[in-house]
């Protein structure tokens, strides 16, 4: 049987067995790989590392973009960087009051790729007559839009050479572009790896580029299993959200009943219990103290 390899960290792999490759070739810009798993169903990776799997594509999804959406007051247009998949979209409309959506993802071919091997994660979304669809550069899109924004999701692949054109995503200057297409109160939400914690080069890498431009950074983690990890996300505003771990589960309860809103996958409890990170891991981002 085939098998996908893929490094774990600097000293772990995992491999993959691999029951049908529905398509494999590359992208003027990624190398691509759909294929089905017999444990995880249909998989997608991109230049060879595993961005999500069907069997539990709605615990990452659901976690990108449910905090930033539930501590924002009224969200009602929302950028979506990447998400090309569609399932980010998804997530965002189970919100009603929402009124526009911006998803700019630059690999038109992978979109299209996308629609055709996994049809079913964001198909209703992106057929959405809220949701608009540009195929550009989102550094270009920020220059040539005025729109302002109430919420942006970074549903972008993660980056281990910060020297890459990629990591430009997770950078100083884009982080300081997007100031300026925000409301008030904005909030932004982003994937930002694995939290290991002896290996969180890259999450810290994250957080220490957007305090350079936001006052306020709060890292949170879901246990996605087709992952092998904790991944680490984090939230993003000018704002104190006033992030206290044992705060989250009436907050969010609160807010989700009024919106009449219950992520699936995640359920509200476990949103809220995103938040209470290791402690080995807090000190790292030297934010709280035991």
């Amino acid at each position: 049987m085939l098998k996908h390899t893929q490094k774990a960290n600097r000293g772990d792999s995992i491999n993959r067995k691999i029951r049908k490759v529905f398509a494999h070739g590359e992208t003027r810009l990624q190398e691509y790989l759909f294929f089905e798993s017999p444990i995880h169903g249909t998989c997608l990776a991109l230049d060879g590392e595993i961005q999500c799997c069907s069997s539990d594509e709605a615990l990452y999804h659901e976690a990108l973009v449910h905090p930033a959406m539930l501590l924002a007051s009224d969200p009602k247009t929302i950028l979506i960087v990447g998400g090309g998949e569609g399932a980010t979209a998804r997530e965002i409309l189970r919100h009603p009051g929402v009124e526009k959506v911006v998803m700019v993802d630059l690999d038109q071919e992978f979109f299209d790729l996308c629609k055709e091997y996994m049809p079913s994660w964001g198909e209703v979304a992106l057929n959405d007559p809220r949701v608009e669809i540009h195929h550009q550069d989102i550094n270009v899109f920020l220059k040539e839009h005025e729109a302002k924004f109430d919420v942006v999701i970074g549903d972008l692949i993660e980056v281990h050479d910060h020297d890459s054109p990629e990591a430009n995503m997770y950078g100083v200057e884009f982080y300081s572009r997007l100031k300026d297409n925000l409301n008030p109160g904005a909030i932004i939400a982003t994937q930002a790896g694995p939290l290991v914690a002896n290996d969180l080069e890259n999450h810290l890498s994250v957080r220490h580029k957007i305090q350079e431009s936001f006052e306020h950074v709060y890292s949170y983690g879901m246990n996605i299993p087709s992952l092998y990890h904790l991944w680490g996300y984090v939230l993003i505003s000018d704002d104190d959200l006033d992030i206290k771990a044992e705060k989250m589960l009436e907050r969010f309860t609160k807010t989700a009943k009024e919106r009449d809103v219950i992520p699936p996958a995640c359920g509200i409890l476990a949103l809220s219990a995103a938040f209470s990170l290791p402690s080995v891991i807090h000190r790292q981002f030297k934010i709280w103290e035991d």
